[in-house]
């Protein structure tokens, strides 16, 4: 009878335990890793590129999405100021190519602990090409663009972080 009740209990209970362990697969897969939400960014960015940046709440969640609410704020106050940037600062560019948001070349990825980085290259090889070195934090469980430089231009927007 004992024997039966145990039996009982485990049949009952995996179920449960399938459900538990499919939610956690689901939750793991749902998380994009650094690369993926670069690439998804610029995808995005460089189909948008034309009408960006708009006052449209849609593309202020979707830049929310990929980018740092900390460097959201610090680029908001940089553009807002006497002196804005005069290049785009997710390009790190004044121009852009073409197929940038096609031709998306993810040359390294390093991830340690809560930060990571990934050097991307924009562009077709031997055609107006980007190479752009990005960092990202992990915020709120989602990996997110803190900075993004390049080799030549190496825009710092530490000079403008507010003293702590």
């Amino acid at each position: 009878m004992l024997r039966k009740i145990v039996l009982l209990i485990l049949l009952l209970s995996t179920p449960t335990v399938w459900q538990s362990t499919l939610a956690t697969e689901q939750t793991v897969e749902k998380q994009a890793t650094p690369q993926q939400q670069v690439t998804a960014f610029y995808q995005w960015y460089m189909t948008n590129i034309e009408r960006l940046p708009s006052a449209d709440p849609e593309d202020q969640k979707t830049f929310e999405k990929y980018i740092s609410q900390e460097t959201l704020n610090l680029l908001n106050k940089i553009n807002n100021s006497e002196d804005p940037l005069d290049a785009d600062y997710y390009l790190s560019a004044q121009d852009y190519g073409d197929d940038w948001g096609t031709e998306i070349e993810i040359l390294r990825e390093s991830i340690n602990g809560t930060n990571a980085e990934v050097d991307i290259r924009l562009g077709k090889a031997n055609d107006f090409q980007q190479t752009l070195y990005i960092s990202l934090r992990l915020e709120h469980n989602v990996w997110k663009i803190h900075r993004i430089q390049d080799k030549v231009t190496d825009i710092d927007l530490s000079a403008w972080d507010e003293p702590k």
